[in-house]
């Protein structure tokens, strides 16, 4: 359909469009999708898949330099934002709250005055002067034991080929794009945290986009959001999903926060529940959303992975709560 002849049909071979055997790259037209058969795929050469290749990395960095120039889809922007100014604002309110949680009193260790720490006896015996306790905020001064560094949140996102692949099946590429955005409004401002945001697709593990250093406003969140649009459009097919858990858990530091949203489009990759074993790790609080699923897919995943570090997420509705769970458990421990 349109294979061959135009852009933006489906089951074809040389043009973009869904569905296809060997189109370079992704484009939704609107037009019903016939997915063609693995079988059918293999046939195609090895010399089209290499100029397919090349002609999906050209579109690629053709549309990132649009982006760089300073082509803004404005009504996009605002469309996307309201979908998800109720979440933001659940969202800010819950963090909110958890600040004033974190102004309560509490006993401060390490203290030159006040009770007898009893888990310091040996360092008073030893000499230590700061061997006491007293309650007080955590922002008092002279408290040595309560961590002023802020939390660092990694939100590692899929921007794969299925995303832009499925959306019109499930919305899962619209949720990411709201996912993220309502992350960064929550937490640009958020002295409490740093937030790092990195993607994944079929030909690498780690696409930085976000960065604590960045200043995070509707021209730099725009820039990101089509930037991860450009990239599951455009990006060969392919899975990095394991990969960019394992490097965003080595390079995390101790108790950080690691949110990772995907589709659960794993079993055609042969990814299995053992495969995402770095999520189990000590290191950090590391949690998978499933935010798209072909059948039960996602759910027989949640059940097999221990530990609740992962769920289904279907509506962005959902997202303020999850992370709100996600960010207390990190803070608690």
């Amino acid at each position: 359909y349109g294979g061959n002849t135009w852009a933006g049909g489906t089951g074809g071979s040389d043009t973009a469009g869904l569905g296809g055997r060997g189109g370079p790259y992704r484009l939704d037209s609107g037009h019903p999708v016939h997915q063609v058969s693995d079988e059918m795929k293999a046939e195609v050469s090895e010399e089209a898949r290499k100029r397919a290749r090349e002609m999906a990395k050209d579109a690629l960095e053709k549309k990132l330099k649009e982006l760089e120039m300073g082509k803004r889809d404005w009504k996009r922007y605002s469309e996307l934002r309201e979908r998800v100014e109720e979440s933001i604002s659940v969202l800010k309110s819950h963090l909110k709250h958890l600040k004033k949680q974190s102004e309560e009193r509490v006993w401060l260790k390490k203290q030159s005055t006040g009770e007898l720490d009893e888990n310091r006896i040996v360092d008073l015996l030893a000499g230590e002067k700061d061997v006491f306790k007293r309650r007080g905020k955590p922002g008092d001064a002279n408290n040595n034991s309560v961590q002023a560094e802020p939390i660092n949140i990694r939100l590692v996102v899929d921007i794969s080929a299925s995303m832009y692949r499925f959306n019109s099946y499930d919305g899962r590429l619209e949720r990411l794009l709201e996912a993220t955005l309502m992350m960064m409004e929550c937490l640009r401002d958020d002295k409490r945290f740093k937030l790092f945001i990195t993607g994944h697709n079929g030909s690498s593990a780690k696409l930085p986009l976000v960065k604590p250093a960045m200043k995070l406003d509707e021209n730099t969140q725009l820039k990101v959001l089509e930037c991860m649009v450009a990239n599951t459009q455009y990006t060969y097919a392919g899975d990095n999903t394991v990969g960019a858990i394992e490097m965003a858990v080595e390079e995390a530091e101790k108790d950080d926060l690691v949110i990772v949203i995907s589709d659960a489009n794993l079993d055609r990759y042969r990814i299995t529940v053992q495969d995402l074993a770095p999520l189990q790790s000590l290191k950090v609080h590391a949690h998978l959303i499933f935010i798209g699923s072909l059948g039960d897919e996602a759910d027989e995943l949640v059940r097999g992975i221990p530990n609740e570090r992962a769920q289904v997420c279907q509506s962005s509705a959902e997202l303020p709560l999850i992370i709100k769970k996600l960010v207390t458990n990190a803070l608690r421990q």
